[in-house]
C-alpha cells in the first residue's frame, strides 16, 4: 500500500456514503447522549429515582447485547451498508415513539419508555457495530485515518446533545423530556432512506458486490475470533473503559447539580465541554498516530485522564476551571474508542464485523451495568463513591490492554 492510496480522498458515491455515515453517527450520538442531560426531567415525568432511571439504559443495553452477539457471529453475512440503514431507521422509529409518550397519557409510560428504548438500542448498536466494519471494508487504505474521523462525528453529536436537550427541555414541564427524542427520530428516517439509495449505487464498487461469495466464506467458523484469548482481553478492556465513559456522561450533569450546585443548563453543558475535547482529539488522532503507536497513545491518554478526573472530583474549582478540567478529560479520552476499534480490526482483518463486535459488546455490557450500578451507588453511598467506581474501571481497562498484545492466538 503506497502513500497515494492512503491519502486518496473518497469521491462520487463513495463520498456520499461517507457523508451519510457521518450523519448517521451524529444522530446516533445525539440520541444516546441525550439521556444524561435529560435525566432530571425524565425522572420527574416518570416519577422515578436515579436507580430506576439508570435501569432504562440497562434494559436498552439488553437489546444491544443480544444483537451484538448475533452480529458478532453472523454480521459478516450481511450487506452492511443496508444493515446500517435498517438500524438507523429502527432508532428513528423508536425515537418517534418515545416522543409521543406524553401524548399517549398511558399509566404504563415508564414501561413504554423501556420497551421503546430496547428497539432504539437494537437500532443504534447496529449502526455502531457495522459502521466500523463498513469503513474498514470499503476504505481499507484509509482505515486508520477515516475511523477516527467517523468517530469524531460521534463526538459532534455527543457535543450537540446537551445543548440540544437544554434548548428543548424545560425542567418545570417534565413532559418536555420527549421533545429531543421526537426530533432526532424524525431526522433519522430520511437519512435512512438516503443511505438505502446510495447503497444501491455504491455496492458494485465495494466488497458487498458479491454477497453470495461473502456469505459462503462467512459460514466458515463464524465464532473464529472468540476462540482467541486476545479477543476476550480486548472485550474486557472496552467494557471497563466504557463503564467509565458511559457512567460519567450519563451522571455528570446530575453529579454537578447535586454536589456543585450547578443549574440545569450549566450542568448539561459539562457533557458538551467533555465532547468538545473528544472531538478535537479525534480529528487530530490520525496525525498523532504517525508519531506514536495507537496502543501506546491509548495507554498514556487513559492513565492521564484518570488523574485529571480525580482532580475534578477532589479539588474545589470554580465553574470556569471545572469546565477546563473536563475539556482536558475529553481531549485525553476522545480517541479511546476509535483506537480500540483500530486495534481490534487490525488484529482480525478478515473478520471486521466480528472484531468490531468486541468493542460494541463491551459498550453494551457497560451500558447495561454502569449507569444502573452508579445510580444505585449514588443513592446508597453518595455521588463521589459512584464516580470513584468509574475511575477504578478506567484504570482496570489500562491494566488489561497491554496484556492483549502478548496473548498468542488460540489463548
Amino acid at each position: 500500500m503506497n502513500n497515494n492510496e492512503k491519502n486518496r480522498l473518497p469521491r462520487g458515491w463513495h463520498l456520499a456514503l461517507l457523508v451519510l455515515c457521518f450523519l448517521s453517527f451524529v444522530l446516533y450520538a445525539m440520541y444516546f447522549n441525550s439521556f444524561g442531560p435529560n435525566a432530571q426531567a425524565a425522572m420527574r415525568f416518570f416519577k422515578i429515582d436515579e436507580a430506576k432511571n439508570g435501569l432504562i439504559l440497562t434494559v436498552q443495553s439488553v437489546g444491544c447485547l443480544i444483537l451484538t452477539i448475533l452480529l458478532g457471529l453472523f454480521g459478516e453475512r450481511l450487506h452492511k451498508i443496508r444493515a446500517i440503514a435498517f438500524g438507523l431507521g429502527l432508532m428513528g422509529l423508536a425515537g418517534l415513539c418515545v416522543g409521543l409518550i406524553p401524548a399517549m397519557r398511558s399509566g404504563s409510560a415508564y414501561a413504554l419508555m423501556m420497551g421503546f428504548s430496547v428497539f432504539a438500542g437494537v437500532g443504534f448498536i447496529t449502526v455502531d457495530l457495522l459502521m466500523n466494519s463498513v469503513v474498514a471494508d470499503v476504505f481499507p487504505a484509509q482505515k486508520d485515518t477515516l475511523l477516527p474521523v467517523v468517530h469524531a462525528f460521534y463526538g459532534v453529536g455527543s457535543m450537540l446533545a446537551p445543548i440540544f436537550v437544554t434548548a428543548l427541555v424545560t425542567p418545570e414541564r417534565p413532559e418536555s423530556f420527549a421533545r429531543p427524542y421526537l426530533i432526532i427520530g424524525a431526522a433519522a428516517i430520511p437519512v435512512c432512506l438516503l443511505l438505502l439509495g446510495v447503497s444501491r449505487r455504491v455496492s458494485p464498487e465495494t466488497p458487498y458486490a458479491d454477497m453470495a461469495a461473502i456469505r459462503a466464506r462467512a459460514r466458515q467458523n463464524p465464532s473464529e475470533i472468540f476462540r482467541e484469548g486476545k479477543a476476550w482481553l480486548y472485550l474486557l478492556t472496552c467494557f471497563f473503559y466504557l463503564i467509565f465513559q458511559t457512567g460519567v456522561t450519563a451522571w455528570l450533569p446530575t453529579f454537578c447539580q447535586e454536589t456543585r450546585g450547578y443549574d440545569f443548563t450549566a450542568a448539561g453543558l459539562m457533557v458538551t465541554v467533555y465532547f468538545v475535547g473528544a472531538l478535537i482529539i479525534r480529528l487530530l488522532s490520525p496525525v498523532i498516530y504517525r508519531k506514536i503507536s495507537v496502543e501506546r497513545f491509548l495507554v498514556l491518554s487513559l492513565l492521564l485522564s484518570a488523574a485529571v478526573f480525580l482532580v475534578f472530583l477532589f479539588v474545589p474549582l470554580p465553574l470556569g476551571a471545572g469546565r477546563l478540567v473536563i475539556l482536558l478529560l475529553g481531549l485525553l479520552q476522545g480517541a479511546a474508542v476509535p483506537s480500540i476499534v483500530i486495534l481490534c480490526c487490525s488484529a482480525f482483518p478478515e473478520r471486521t464485523a466480528s472484531a468490531s463486535s468486541l468493542v460494541v459488546f463491551g459498550v453494551s455490557l457497560a451500558g447495561m451495568a454502569g449507569p444502573a450500578l452508579m445510580g444505585y451507588m449514588m443513592e446508597r453511598t453518595g455521588y463521589v463513591s459512584a464516580m470513584l467506581l468509574a475511575v477504578a474501571s478506567l484504570l482496570l481497562s489500562v491494566v488489561l490492554l497491554p496484556k492483549a498484545r502478548r496473548v498468542k492466538d488460540n489463548g
